[in-house]
């Protein structure tokens, strides 16, 4: 094989990665339009990208995901959707006004609800286990990776918080929202929490609180510990 035959190469694997990630993040902007099920389009997301990185096919990984992690999901989206609605508002509010104090309380409250928010949704995805543990393990991974989790939140509400506080940037704000944007937000929750999950995937493994898929033992979440991967 010659130089430019490995260049093609090189470019086709790009383009078909950029590809890829794009129709994803289209697919996921389109599961999201009725607003309650962001959650379960989040939770389906996670999962295709995890099946992705397998080598499996992200499609068949997100509609399993959609549909296995359909009702936590929603759940979890509609009980913390109307605390980030209003703390998003009330970080508009206090930036318009000039409200420093009310800027950052807001700040800081939407961070928290936003950090409990990603971790119940990527521990429905990642360690499926018993209502009582799954909250007790995200109530947990809130104290033991605030840093590690709030980079991995945050990216979620980037742009909508882009759109609030730079109104005149609603065009590149669309467009962050149109490009392949998600997906990667969905790596880097998947890759910064990945050795806590690790740890509770363990812990879920050793006290049996590991619940069943489809019927079936989680064969498939034991073998990604085995080899490394969550």
């Amino acid at each position: 094989m010659n130089k430019n035959d490995t260049m093609l190469d090189k470019i086709n694997k790009v383009l078909t990665i950029a590809g890829t990630t794009i129709l994803m993040n289209l697919i996921f902007l389109v599961s999201c339009l009725p607003i309650v099920t962001m959650g379960q389009a989040w939770c389906a997301l996670l999962t295709g990208i995890r099946y992705s990185i397998r080598g499996d096919s992200w499609w068949h990984g997100f509609k399993h995901g959609f549909k296995t992690r359909f009702w936590r999901g929603t759940i979890a989206w509609c009980l913390m959707l109307i605390p980030n609605i209003y703390f998003l508002l009330e970080v508009h509010y206090g930036y318009a006004q000039g409200y420093v104090v009310q800027l950052i309380s807001a700040c800081l409250m939407l961070a928290l609800t936003t950090m409990v928010t990603a971790a119940l949704l990527t521990l429905n995805v990642y360690i499926p286990t018993a209502i009582g543990n799954w909250i007790r393990n995200a109530v947990n991974l809130v104290f033991k990776v605030p840093l590690m989790l709030l980079a991995a939140a945050g990216v979620f509400w980037l742009p909508v918080l882009l759109g609030l506080l730079r109104p005149d940037w609603l065009f590149y704000t669309l467009l962050i929202f149109i490009a392949a944007y998600f997906p990667l937000a969905g790596l880097i929750n998947t890759v910064t929490l990945k050795e806590a999950l690790l740890d509770y995937l363990i812990e879920a493994r050793a006290n049996g609180t590991l619940l069943a898929e489809e019927g079936k033992l989680a064969e498939q979440v034991e073998d990604e510990e085995d080899s490394g991967e969550v």
